[in-house]
């Protein structure tokens, strides 16, 4: 069984002022969220690893590339990021 790849939804696009990143709603979920997510480094590197469909597994090995941490460390944020944008609803399995 392969891995299953995600996607982000497009009803939302991330915009970056300077240092600052936030996930803006568009179209109807604009207006029903009338909200918009603000997001830190971390979250924004993830959100452009699923700007085009990819498994978990291919998101941590590019941010491996990107990002020194302990080992384990890059594994449980991408991990954790991907399962609250999931719940979120901000980031779907394709």
């Amino acid at each position: 069984m392969s891995e299953p790849k995600y996607q982000t939804q497009p009803e939302f696009i991330l915009r970056e002022i300077g240092d600052e990143a936030v996930l803006v709603p568009v179209g109807a979920v604009g207006e029903l969220e009338n909200s918009i997510i603000n997001f830190n480094e971390t979250y924004s590197f993830i959100w452009k690893q699923f700007e085009e469909p990819h498994t978990i597994s291919e998101a941590i090995e590019n941010a491996r590339r990107e990002y020194e941490a302990p080992e384990g460390v890059i594994e449980e944020q991408v991990k954790g990021a991907v399962d609250e944008l999931i719940k979120r609803g901000v980031l779907k399995a394709v």
